[in-house]
């Protein structure tokens, strides 16, 4: 954003719908990536076709009633559905150069997703007792990090314009399906994915500190060659 100056430089990708085992390979191939100091720190956005994730806290009951195999996954939390209309965020970063504040972090963000939401004149909160963003009694995002040597991967899901219906197929994060919403169920109001992404990009800009410049996979390519053998990040 002119005129605002930030501390460093990160990448953004927009790469729209795609599967969610591809989705998975990229973060684990960036995260090697970023360890070796040949990217910088990365926000992708993605929306994926439907699929149901189980993370490491998960319980075998919350899922059990599945006719389709879920994914089994490295990021903390229990199990959740990820579908068309829904808008996550992935951050690919390395908390070694920040000051090794995980918590900090998580609370970025989730107040980034709130900033967010108030641009569409809803008032949301982290959860006390559950993780996630609150609207109300009802669950409009889930968080679900991993961090490996200091370098984190997966995120936060927001329900933007997401089939509710779907999530009666589980116990999300072991809750009933009923307390999950969305911006469509608050306002009343189809979302573009795109704009949402783009308000959420600028308010991370400001709460990490860090300008996050819009990048697509080929150039990105280009960024590892130039930066073989470099400190520079």
């Amino acid at each position: 954003m002119v005129g605002l100056q930030h501390s460093s430089v990160g990448w953004a990708m927009n790469l729209g719908r795609i599967d969610y085992d591809r989705a998975l390979s990229w973060q684990r191939g960036l995260v090697k990536m970023r360890r070796e100091g040949l990217s910088r720190d990365i926000i992708m956005l993605v929306e994926h076709p439907p699929v149901v994730t189980v993370g490491r806290s998960a319980h075998k009951e919350n899922f059990e009633g599945l006719s389709a195999q879920p994914v089994f996954i490295e990021r903390g939390g229990d199990v959740t559905y990820h579908g068309p209309g829904q808008l996550v965020a992935y951050f690919i970063f390395n908390l070694s150069r920040r000051g090794k504040n995980l918590r900090k972090f998580m609370t970025n963000i989730q107040t980034g997703v709130i900033d967010t939401l108030k641009e569409y004149n809803i008032s949301a909160k982290r959860g006390n007792e559950h993780t996630g963003i609150w609207v109300g009694e009802h669950k409009i995002a889930s968080i679900g990090i991993a961090v490996k040597n200091w370098i984190t991967f997966h995120g936060v899901a927001i329900n933007l314009n997401t089939n509710l219906a779907e999530f009666e197929q589980i116990n999300p994060c072991g809750l009933s399906a009923t307390i999950m919403t969305s911006v469509l169920k608050e306002t009343g109001k189809k979302v573009s994915l795109d704009k949402f992404g783009e308000k959420l990009l600028r308010n991370y800009d400001r709460l990490f500190d860090t300008t996050f410049e819009s990048i697509k996979l080929d150039e990105l390519a280009e960024e590892i060659e130039s930066q073989r053998g470099s400190d520079v990040i």
